[in-house]
């Protein structure tokens, strides 16, 4: 008997057990893939990885107005630089595997549950496992469109994009969210033409309206024409049909429109039937010891929100007690970044002020070329209630922001603060200040 069974080791999965380790608890945890998860494997790390290999070729384009002159011709390999993810990704799998061993009674093997009277029994490799509580971090995969099926050889998922043998000369990516708009990025560094469909009449519709235009206008300074209020209504590798009769040519597509959860169900000893499990708030399901954390509650998909999830899970399990809600920062790695955390500008009324300021209005951001962009925060009753920023750093400086936010930080206090110059931060109290 375990105090904890953990399914699946992605960051909810992951931090689960080093916080269940904190209390003292008696931990088994089940994976069957890769540890990390998503986010370690096909997702944010990867990611990252190859948008900085593709961000560096494209800005050698521009060293001579920083005074660097380059003779030589400048070429990439596509193949170096997925070998350098996959090196990355390969030490972080090793150290999690080393550290977990030595830790918990780690199990490889697909975990399923079983339903025996009215105790949950775990089965895995033809073994079983009991546990006092469950937690459930199974993850997402990526979701498919009807007519856009996934084939993995012209309509892809993001995960399939890490198996490229070979870079097409164009893709059509099918959605403007953080995962379409930062593959769009380092395909459009590769010098690929890219297209983006967007079905809502904005791209990044889940951003501030100020976000909205910006990144719009940054995908248009790449040359990605974008496609708004507008879906495919049939395609093949000659061409692709939108729903306005515009028809567009190119050799991948990628559907990038979001993540699905993947939730097992509960199955009983004895019989063919099965329950689907039932959410009943955040993170609870209709079994008193069965919890779900990360993309599996099918709430934020993200890697930081699936953690902080965990970590509350654990602590009530220990404590009887758990926080309450936060505000989740969410970012996305286009050149320069954006970030944001809470409510949006076209969600506030009379009763909220907005204060916002050039990048243009900190030295920082003229040294490193990287004038073009914004911080947006909204205030009511002395208090942060929104920040949003495109500028370098932001995915650092929206740490701090949400922090002041999930705290109910008065503005003043802020403005008491001692921000660095020149930094990126200096652009919060200017804000403040003049905006």
């Amino acid at each position: 008997m375990f105090d904890l069974a953990v399914i699946g080791l992605g960051p909810a999965g992951l931090e689960a057990v080093e916080v269940a380790l904190k209390k003292g608890l008696n931990v088994v945890a089940f994976e069957k893939n890769e540890l990390g998860g998503t986010c370690l494997n096909v997702g944010c790390v990867p990611t990252k990885a190859l948008l900085y290999s593709s961000n560096m070729y494209s800005k050698i384009n521009n060293f001579s107005k920083l005074g660097i002159e380059v003779d030589c011709n400048v070429n990439f390999s596509w193949q170096k630089m997925l070998d350098r993810k996959n090196d990355i990704v390969s030490k972080f799998n090793k150290v999690l595997n080393s550290s977990l061993s030595k830790n918990i009674s780690l199990i490889k093997g697909e975990a399923e549950i079983w339903l025996d009277d009215d105790e949950l029994i775990i089965t895995c490799n033809d073994n079983l496992y009991k546990a006092k509580n469950i937690l459930i971090a199974t993850g997402s995969s990526p979701i498919e469109l009807f007519g856009l099926e996934f084939d993995k050889k012209f309509v892809l998922s993001s995960d399939d994009l890490f198996s490229l043998q070979e870079l097409p000369k164009s893709i059509t990516i099918v959605g403007s969210g953080a995962i379409g708009l930062e593959w769009a990025q380092i395909f459009s560094n590769l010098d690929i033409e890219v297209n983006i469909i967007e079905k809502a009449p904005v791209v990044a519709p889940l951003f501030d309206i100020d976000i909205q235009k910006r990144i719009e206008r940054i995908l248009k300074s790449k040359k990605i024409t974008i496609y708004k209020d507008d879906f495919i209504v049939s395609a093949n590798p000659n061409e692709i049909v939108l729903n306005s009769g515009k028809i567009i040519k190119s050799e991948k597509i990628l559907c990038a429109v979001g993540r699905k959860p993947i939730l097992p169900c509960v199955k009983v000893l004895g019989c063919s039937e099965e329950y689907k499990i039932k959410l009943i708030d955040n993170y609870r399901t209709d079994f008193d010891n069965l919890y779900v954390a990360g993309d599996a509650s099918g709430g934020v998909m993200l890697a930081h929100c699936a953690s902080c999830e965990a970590k509350d899970i654990i602590n009530s399990i220990v404590s009887g007690c758990s926080k309450p809600k936060k505000e989740i920062p969410s970012v996305v790695y286009l050149s320069p970044e954006i970030a944001a955390c809470g409510i949006k500008g076209q969600d506030i009324d009379e009763t909220y002020t907005v204060k916002q300021v050039l990048l243009s209005r900190i030295a920082k951001a003229w040294c490193d070329d990287s004038s073009d962009g914004f911080i947006k925060l909204i205030i009511k009753n002395d208090e942060l209630k929104g920040a949003h920023l495109v500028c370098p750093d932001a995915s650092t400086m929206i740490t701090f922001l949400a922090y002041f936010i999930n705290n109910k930080v008065k503005i003043d206090e802020i403005e008491d603060m001692i921000f660095p110059h020149p930094s990126y931060s200096e652009l919060i109290l200017e804000a403040i200040k003049n905006g």
